[in-house]
């Protein structure tokens, strides 16, 4: 099966390792992942924005006021809303391998009333907001209240562009049909 309707750039092909940004971005990615996903690879018919995207998720993740754990949550959720089952097979994975328990990752969905997996009213918060941004788009000034009693103005920034981004790379995902990681 090919990983997207457009075809990829593997980190062995000549295409890959004839260019220096390529051969620098795939073996940096490949010191911390075990592969190169393929939305990389795809990605990578463009290398100047395969470098550019990599260095915004870097500071997404990096640099961020929310917790790694509850940003891959809320990736996961923002993934559900808007049908990218790509996003939640790269997501999955990492939510766990950073401590958030398998059943509360599974629970996600259903988080409204799974109280005791989601307690937390800072992250309730969250989640509530991600449910209004990556949906419609419009958030209520009641959700952004209560947004605001838990987090500070560089965290409500931070969780914005984490929405917009992963609203952009379900979009990315689904308009190319990139397989789920782990489908070759």
């Amino acid at each position: 099966m090919p990983i997207s309707r457009i075809g990829a750039i593997a980190p062995s092909s000549a295409a890959a390792t004839s260019s220096p940004i390529l051969s620098s971005l795939f073996t940096k990615i490949l010191t911390h992942r075990p592969a190169v996903l393929h939305i990389h690879q795809v990605v990578a018919h463009n290398p100047e924005l395969l470098r550019a995207q990599a260095q915004y998720a870097a500071a997404l993740r990096e640099h961020s006021a929310i917790s790694r754990p509850l940003q891959e949550i809320l990736i996961i959720r923002i993934a559900q809303i808007n049908g990218s089952t790509y996003e939640q097979s790269v997501h999955r994975p990492i939510a766990i391998n950073l401590g958030v328990p398998a059943a509360k990752v599974d629970s996600v969905a259903h988080w409204q009333t799974e109280m005791a997996l989601f307690e937390d009213a800072s992250e309730r918060a969250a989640l509530l907001y991600v449910e209004e941004a990556a949906g419609e788009g419009t958030v209520t000034d009641k959700v952004f209240t209560e947004l605001e009693q838990h987090y500070s103005k560089q965290a409500i920034v931070d969780l914005s562009a984490l929405v917009g981004w992963y609203v952009g790379n379900t979009r990315f995902t689904k308009a190319l049909q990139i397989t789920n990681e782990g489908i070759e």
